[in-house]
């Protein structure tokens, strides 16, 4: 359109010219209207009052034109109007007038209304377009309460009124382009003034980039959109930076985690190939060999698993599952990292009934969270694995009472490879992708994790799977003879 073409500043100096055109308009014709109201009130109360005056100077002094001009210059003498005044009777016939040269009309609707004793004004439109429309009111004579076959007629050139009313429309009509002009030109510099900040914010804007995202945009002193707008945009920067560190670092520790693999897989050929060794030799260098190869497989299958449920390219299917069956399947996936590690894992199942879920998906998040306790648990130590369900969700909370996560790290521990202390982290083992595709495939249930630690106190993992429990949930099915759900064996690593 063509408006897209004219530049914004421009378009709100228009668009606040046409509101103020506008609201000029309105006024202007407003204040022309009220002012002729109250100008022709003005001649209609003199007409009525001198009318009445002679009216009632008839019975005590007559009618002539000495006095009928008397009454009429003490009632229009200081506006400036000419008046005129007659006695007519219902014949047509003028008895007196005061000025010989002018007939004030007798028309049909006032002699109606005169018989039944009511005054009638009217206007009459000049002859001449240069003249000014006559104003007069047509009063009846009274005598005891009855009509006496007169009336009295007073009437008014409105050449003041009119030349009045024609200079207020001069004013308005010359005020109102020098108004829309004024408006349009502070228009104009207060929306120049106003985007200032947007002008500010776009220079900053210009200067971001992937390499430095550190670069904020600068917020307006006024409280208003702008300022909101701008807190929005640098919230969003945060987030990107931040994400942008997460890569980085992503990028290193992925980098970091395949280089140790292959160069052992490159020593472990280099040793093997310096010289002649034993079959034995060769045999062990090989076992080495596949042993390494078959972590970075893990590894780079666990990354291919990892983004494809974060980007969720993964069938989702959904079954509906026996807690007490799924709750034994995955106390025996993960019995024999416990047992090895000497740590009682003490299951509580609060929740006796069927609920929705990818049984293959959810048992590798939570087993991988219930490894991740086992790994940071000392040898004899509890962990507590609690199942309850309320009317909107099933709740799976992992407690252990190990060394706990530093409150810095918490925000940290889901990303992939992150170690909060990396030399303790290795000797538990575990490659740190487990909690991380824990939470891609939490959220592939539309589910949450939530954690709270303390150093020294433990960590304590929630789970939450929202749910739409039907009747034969909210029963005990554990008694029932079904058949035993078989979960998917995946293999769960450790974070």
């Amino acid at each position: 359109m063509f408006l897209d073409r004219i530049p914004v500043r421009l378009r709100l100096a228009l668009g606040h010219a046409i509101w103020m055109a506008v609201l000029f308009l309105c006024v202007g014709f407003g204040l022309y209207r009220i002012v002729e109201h109250n100008l022709l009130r003005s001649v209609d109360a003199s007409l009525i009052v001198s009318a009445q005056s002679i009216r009632d100077a008839r019975f005590v002094r007559g009618f002539s034109p000495p006095i009928m001009e008397r009454f009429l210059n003490q009632f229009f003498g200081e506006k400036h109007i000419q008046p005129y005044a007659q006695l007519v009777d219902l014949s047509g016939k003028i008895s007196v007038k005061t000025d010989l040269r002018v007939s004030l009309p007798v028309t049909h609707k006032a002699l109606y209304r005169a018989e039944r004793g009511l005054e009638t004004l009217e206007t009459f439109s000049p002859r001449r377009a240069t003249d000014a429309p006559l104003r007069q009111v047509t009063l009846p004579v009274m005598r005891n309460g009855r009509f006496t076959g007169e009336f009295i007629q007073v009437g008014a050139t409105l050449d003041s009124t009119f030349h009045t009313l024609k200079e207020i429309a001069w004013v308005l009509w010359t005020s109102l382009p020098l108004g829309v002009l004024l408006s349009m030109v502070f228009g104009y510099l207060l929306a120049k003034r106003s985007l200032i900040p947007v002008t500010q914010m776009s220079a900053a804007a210009k200067r971001l980039g992937s390499d430095d995202l550190s670069v904020r945009l600068p917020l307006p002193e006024a409280k208003d959109e702008l300022r909101q707008l701008a807190q929005t945009f640098n919230e969003m920067l945060d987030r990107l930076e931040d994400a942008f560190k997460r890569l980085r670092r992503f990028t290193g520790d992925v980098s970091h985690e395949l280089r140790t693999p292959l160069a052992v897989l490159r020593g472990e050929a280099e040793l093997a190939l310096r010289r002649e060794r034993s079959p034995d030799d060769y045999r062990s260098s090989l076992r080495t060999i596949m042993t390494e190869a078959s972590n970075m497989t893990g590894i780079i299958e666990d990354l291919l698993l990892l983004a494809r449920a974060e980007s969720r390219a993964v069938a989702m299917t959904w079954m509906e599952v026996m807690s007490a069956d799924f709750i034994a399947d995955l106390d025996n996936a993960v019995h024999a990292v416990y047992e090895k590690r000497e740590v009682i894992l003490r299951t509580n199942l609060q929740f006796h009934g069927i609920f929705s879920a990818n049984p293959g998906y959810l048992t590798l998040a939570l087993k991988n969270i219930l490894l991740n306790a086992a790994k940071h648990s000392a040898p004899n130590s509890v962990v507590d694995f609690t199942i309850t369900a309320d009317s909107k969700e099933m709740v799976f909370v992992i407690a252990d009472k190990g060394e706990g996560i530093p409150e810095e790290s918490i925000p940290y521990i889901f990303d992939p490879f992150y170690r909060a202390d990396t030399a303790r982290n290795r000797a538990a083992g575990g490659t740190g992708i487990g909690l991380s595709l824990a939470m891609a495939l939490v959220k592939l249930h539309n589910g949450q994790i939530s954690v709270t630690s303390k150093p020294g106190s433990g960590a304590s993992f929630t789970v939450r799977i929202p749910q739409q429990f039907g009747e034969k949930s909210k029963f005990d099915l554990s008694r029932l003879n079904l058949p035993k759900l078989q979960v998917n064996k995946a293999q769960a690593l450790t974070a």
